[in-house]
């Protein structure tokens, strides 16, 4: 949870490198120095290192003894283990409710599409992962079951960070995965728990796809590295 307080130069440097992460100007990997963040957003040291403790705490930074920091990365295998336990998190949930979607639920998770289509449309990034959060969240909350809410919390932060730090939203013309969050509204409406989890394992395997293809063009993520194809 981001402690800072809005309107504080330390807020403001929060939002400014994210930003930065977003637009695909900080790539994942990049190092960073205070020094160089305070010439380059014109603040002091105090705010710059609040901002870069308060990112490291939402995942966006790494702070490493004796290396500074930098801009977060994901190995394949720790993306793979992410989706993997999205999608076993999202049975269970299925499991314990697919029954008992009422009218009122459905027309959430709708609206939650809808938003997530807007917020592209107007290129609003924090909208868009917002819409997708709770679209994921509902689903799994659904269940209600306290603990599978706790633990599934920390996975699907951990996905909106990825998609923070790999997501070439800027510069895409079409969303993908959109398509198939419908499917998995499709499924709920007919209470088909596979039709659900296979839309779910596509839009898994076409991010991972598109992670092995930026590592087989570019040898693996650098702050040179192109944005990832969307998926």
């Amino acid at each position: 949870m981001n402690t800072l307080k809005n309107g504080t130069p330390a807020m403001e440097v929060y939002q400014m490198v994210k930003g930065m992460i977003v637009q695909q100007k900080l790539k994942p990997g990049t190092p960073l120095t205070e020094n160089a963040l305070c010439t380059r957003l014109g603040v002091g040291r105090s705010p710059v290192r609040a901002a870069l403790q308060q990112l490291s705490e939402d995942g966006f930074v790494e702070l490493l003894p004796n290396r500074g920091a930098h801009i977060a990365q994901f190995s394949e295998k720790q993306l793979r283990q992410l989706f993997s336990l999205r999608g076993m998190f999202l049975a269970y949930a299925l499991e314990l409710s697919i029954d008992s979607y009422t009218d009122r639920d459905l027309a959430f998770l709708e609206d939650c599409l809808l938003r997530q289509e807007d917020a592209f449309r107007r290129q609003a990034f924090d909208e868009y992962t917002g819409a997708i959060s709770r679209f994921y969240t509902f689903l799994i909350e659904k269940a209600n079951n306290s603990y599978l809410n706790e633990m599934s919390a920390a996975i699907l932060n951990r996905i909106n960070v990825y998609l923070c730090l790999y997501n070439n939203f800027y510069s895409l013309k079409k969303l993908q995965a959109l398509p198939l969050h419908r499917k998995m509204l499709d499924g709920i409406r007919e209470g088909k728990t596979k039709k659900v989890l296979r839309a779910h394992s596509e839009i898994s395997t076409r991010i991972l796809d598109a992670y092995d293809y930026l590592v087989a063009v570019n040898g693996g993520f650098c702050a040179n590295a192109p944005g990832q194809p969307h998926a």
